[in-house]
């Protein structure tokens, strides 16, 4: 015997055919928080090379203090390296594609264009904190001194590790770098 039931009111799974789903804008899960860049001290470089002068070493300057007579003054002056380290500046580069046909026709209630554009920003910042840290020119682990760097006694760094860390740097520092 077929079932008679008589329905009074339109059900669950045919309302849903009728309604909008809420939609989270796009997401990467490759996209960490941006903190390393806020932490760094930026300097304008207006010829897209930052040359680092430094003294050919640490030589002594001869100065006087508090001549009140006609004594002859030191002659001195500080060497510098004659080719010292450049920088040239790097581009993280890419190309977004958006066909105007999926812009067109899909972009309720998230824009396609501005989404697309913001993931590919939120992408290139990911790359510019990967190549701060790790670019074998200019990366932050590959200009520490040898001096500076702290082993881990095995495996793991510990907090005896963070201890000895903390006694070399422990002239206010910024931050800490820590990498496996």
């Amino acid at each position: 015997m077929p079932n008679t039931e008589v329905r009074r009111a339109l059900g669950d799974v045919a309302a849903r055919q009728l309604a909008n789903t809420t939609k989270t804008p796009a997401q990467l899960a490759s996209i960490t928080p941006r903190w390393l860049v806020q932490l760094l001290s930026w300097v304008p470089v207006e010829s897209g090379t930052y040359r680092i002068n430094r003294a050919k070493k640490d030589q002594a300057v001869d100065v006087t203090c508090g001549a009140r007579d006609e004594r002859k003054l030191p002659e001195t002056f500080v060497d510098l390296e004659e080719k010292p380290r450049e920088q040239t500046l790097s581009a993280i580069s890419t190309v977004v594609d958006v066909h105007t046909r999926v812009s067109d026709l899909y972009s309720h209630p998230h824009d396609q264009i501005r989404e697309q554009l913001r993931l590919t920003v939120e992408r290139v910042k990911e790359r510019q904190e990967f190549e701060l840290v790790n670019n074998a020119e200019y990366g932050l682990l590959h200009q520490v001194v040898p001096e500076f760097r702290v082993k881990p006694r095995k495996g793991a760094p510990t907090p005896d590790d963070l201890d000895e860390l903390l006694a070399k740097i422990w002239k206010e520092p910024a931050f800490f770098l820590a990498h496996r």
